[in-house]
């Protein structure tokens, strides 16, 4: 029997120190696209509430056109004690197409206790225009006049806390969302 000379033969393999070093550049890159990961997410969560808010905007608004343009009456206090008098989004929405998954912000029902948990929607309805009360898209009556409605600057609804950055997402009545 003849022996294989080895001779001549280079086996290509890395060394440890080069293994070392690959794996210290994969976990850089990795330590620097974490971040931008982690905001890219915490965007995409936000465009979902506020695609959210947009639903419950549209649903008001069909609301109000079978209510003589009035909006809906919700009751959805942001007290964890409140016992609500009159009728929740859910209930009042819920024929116009709304869900128990539409009323989720996503970032709210990440936390523990979520808003979500405790109210059963992650957002508050609150119509207000010029800080009052407004239940009419078109008007509201103060004691001395009738003031014409600004749909742009009427407040709807908004997360119950700012769960955006420290900021709550805003629906207005013409249907745009304040997203932060």
């Amino acid at each position: 029997m003849r022996k294989r000379s080895t001779r001549g033969r280079r086996t290509v393999a890395f060394t440890l120190i080069e293994m070392m070093v690959v794996m210290a550049i994969i976990a850089l890159l990795a330590g620097l696209a974490l971040p931008s990961f982690r905001h890219a997410m915490m965007r995409a969560q936000s465009l979902k509430c506020a695609q959210n808010l947009r639903g419950i905007g549209i649903a008001a608004s069909l609301a109000a056109t079978d209510n003589n343009n009035r909006y809906p009456e919700i009751d959805q206090a942001a007290a964890p004690v409140y016992t609500p008098q009159g009728p929740n989004l859910i209930t009042v929405l819920g024929t116009y197409g709304i869900t128990t998954n539409v009323l989720q912000c996503p970032v709210d029902i990440s936390v523990s206790p979520s808003n979500f948990s405790t109210y059963g929607s992650s957002y508050e309805w609150d119509p207000v225009f010029d800080n009052e009360p407004v239940n009419a898209t078109y008007a509201y009556v103060t004691p001395t006049r009738v003031v014409p409605v600004n749909s742009g600057r009427v407040v709807l609804a908004l997360d119950f806390s700012g769960v955006h950055n420290g900021r709550p997402n805003v629906l207005f009545g013409d249907g745009h969302v304040l997203t932060h």
